[in-house]
């Protein structure tokens, strides 16, 4: 039969001694069996602990949550009206808060997900993102509309009405009406949010009822008044200037005439445009000629020539050449361009060839830009230009210009614009370059004027160049040594504008040539046949006056023959 403790107790004890008193071996006994039972838990919970680890990291967030909560709670105004769904105040049990917060409901929290494993992604997968309604307005995450969601809710879930937050808490608060269910709202294309007339305090936090996503937890700092924001359409494209594009082989022949251009019109690459003799193209105000890349052919005849000319009375653009370009105007007049400020262009590498022309009446000069030019018995007179010379050609690399026969004056130009310029800008290459023959009228630094960066050769024969402040000119920042091998000789350089000096005024003398480097210009008619005045070296002489740069004895007694007459 089973003894009961005490029995086993008592048989542990030792026997008495010869005197009747007992040991102390039964304290003994007792504190070894309590040290091997501590010792027995010791074990035991060590081993549990590496079978069941604590799930700190969820510990920490569920204490960081409380903690949050619990803060927002204080930091949160009580509202005198509680909304369905929430608790009454008074019977709010936890500690530190007005009222418990709202049941989450509608979002379970991470751990309940074993009916639906799927319903929300782990700790590493990108929330979802809720699809785009284009006929509705896109809010950013941190607006909140002041009505509630600006999307209808879906038909499985009823509407909640939204608290209405008051502006400042008050002593004594007004209860506000309780707001009443609204019907399901049909979606709008784009409906127009209302602005609060006074700032509101941040809302309770709702969770989104179109992705079941965690309400976002405002500050506690107090904000603004909520904005919405309409939706942001993308700009529209740039309307695209209407040009009509020319491609193939044409033909413009009279039976066409006149040919009216009220659009941009561009000569395509690798097309060809020929212009018969007698047809009349009428541009529009402000209407622009591009060649592109192509050939542009006016063959005119001295009986029927072709004519560009404005369709109202208002000046059209011009006839621009982009590089690689043919021009070719034989017997054209051209007249009421120049809207720009540029009549006529030809850019890299290309080719423009003017003859027999007239140019007159119009707002723009003629420039010419690493092209081959030639231009010869063209008239360029009565036009204004607002900027440049009215022939202008400036070269970056070898070309060859070609300027014979032409009668180039009357025109308007600005303060500092010669009648004509070449200006070669290469250091390297050599511009040819071949004008004779021609009248030059007016250009307050010149009729005729070369500048030059390097290497210039050529001729410069049976000019005429008169009237403006000065006849002809070389200008170049490179020392030319032994000189520029330019043979000017023949020209007819008289009747400029006296300078403001007694003895200039007293006999009319102008200036009539003036070169930064040394340069040939013997045999050339000044004006008088006791050749030019040189304060140095010919003080007799009455012709317009030369630079000291310039060497021109033996001068001529009596003008060349070869030069136009006026």
């Amino acid at each position: 039969m089973r003894q009961n403790d005490d029995d086993v107790f008592d048989d542990l004890e030792p026997d008495p001694d010869e005197n009747g008193n007992r040991s102390s071996g039964l304290g003994v006994s007792r504190d070894l069996i309590i040290l091997l039972g501590a010792l027995l838990f010791l074990i035991l919970a060590v081993v549990l602990t590496f079978l069941f680890p604590v799930d700190q990291e969820g510990l920490e967030i569920a204490e960081s949550e409380t903690a949050t909560a619990e803060a927002i709670a204080m930091a949160t105004p009580l509202p005198t009206n509680v909304p369905p769904g929430y608790p009454d105040p008074d019977t709010a049990t936890t500690p530190g808060l007005p009222y418990p917060p709202p049941a989450r409901t509608a979002t379970p929290s991470p751990t309940e997900t074993d009916e639906d494993p799927d319903a929300y992604p782990g700790p590493d997968e990108p929330l979802p993102v809720p699809t785009f309604d284009p006929t509705r307005p896109t809010l950013t995450p941190t607006e909140t509309p002041p009505n509630g969601p600006a999307y209808p809710a879906p038909p499985d879930r009823p509407v909640q009405p939204q608290p209405q937050p008051q502006p400042q808490p008050q002593p004594q608060p007004q209860p506000q009406p309780q707001p009443q269910p609204q019907p399901q709202p049909q979606p709008q294309p784009q409906p127009q949010p209302q602005p609060q007339p006074q700032p509101q305090p941040q809302p309770q936090p709702q969770p989104d009822e179109d992705n079941d996503l965690e309400p976002t937890i405002p500050d506690t700092e107090e904000p603004g008044p909520p904005v919405l924001v309409s939706p942001t359409l993308p700009p529209p494209p740039p309307t695209a200037i209407p040009v009509d594009v020319l491609s193939g082989d044409m033909r413009w022949s009279p039976a066409q005439s006149p040919v009216i251009l009220r659009r941009d019109v561009q000569l395509a690459p690798g097309s060809t445009l020929i212009i018969e003799p007698g047809v009349e193209v009428r541009l529009g105000p402000g209407v622009a000629f591009f060649v592109d890349g192509a050939q542009f052919l006016v063959l005119g005849t001295p009986e029927q020539p072709a004519r560009f000319v404005s369709d109202t009375g208002a000046r059209w653009e011009g006839i621009f050449g982009r590089p690689g370009s043919v021009i070719v105007l034989e017997h054209m007049e051209l007249q009421g361009g120049g809207a720009g400020g540029t009549l006529l262009t030809s850019e890299r590498n290309s080719e423009l060839t003017i003859r027999n022309s007239r140019i007159f009446d119009n707002g723009g000069t003629l420039l010419i830009t690493d092209s081959k030019l030639e231009v010869i018995d063209t008239e360029i007179t009565g036009n204004d230009m607002p900027y440049g010379a009215a022939l202008d050609a400036v070269y970056s690399r070898a070309n060859f210009v070609t300027i014979h026969g032409n009668r180039i004056g009357g025109n308007r130009l600005s303060p500092g614009a010669p009648s004509v310029r070449v200006n070669s800008t290469s250091r390297i290459d050599t511009l040819i370059i071949d004008i004779q023959r021609n009248l030059l009228r007016d250009g307050s630094v010149g009729n005729l004027v070369l500048s030059t960066d390097g290497s210039l050769e050529g001729t410069v024969a049976c000019n005429k160049m008169v009237g403006g402040d000065l006849g002809f000119s070389l200008r170049t920042q490179t020392l030319q040594v032994p000189g520029l091998p330019l043979n000017v000789v023949n020209n007819y350089i008289h009747r400029h504008t006296p300078p403001i000096i007694p003895i200039y005024l007293k006999y009319g003398i102008g200036r009539g040539a003036a070169s930064e480097v040394m340069l040939d210009m013997r045999n050339n008619w000044w004006g008088d046949p006791s050749g030019p005045y040189h304060p140095e070296t010919n003080q007799l002489g009455r012709g317009d006056s030369v630079g000291t740069n310039i060497t021109y004895e033996p001068w001529l007694s009596a003008p060349p023959e070869c030069v136009p007459p006026d």
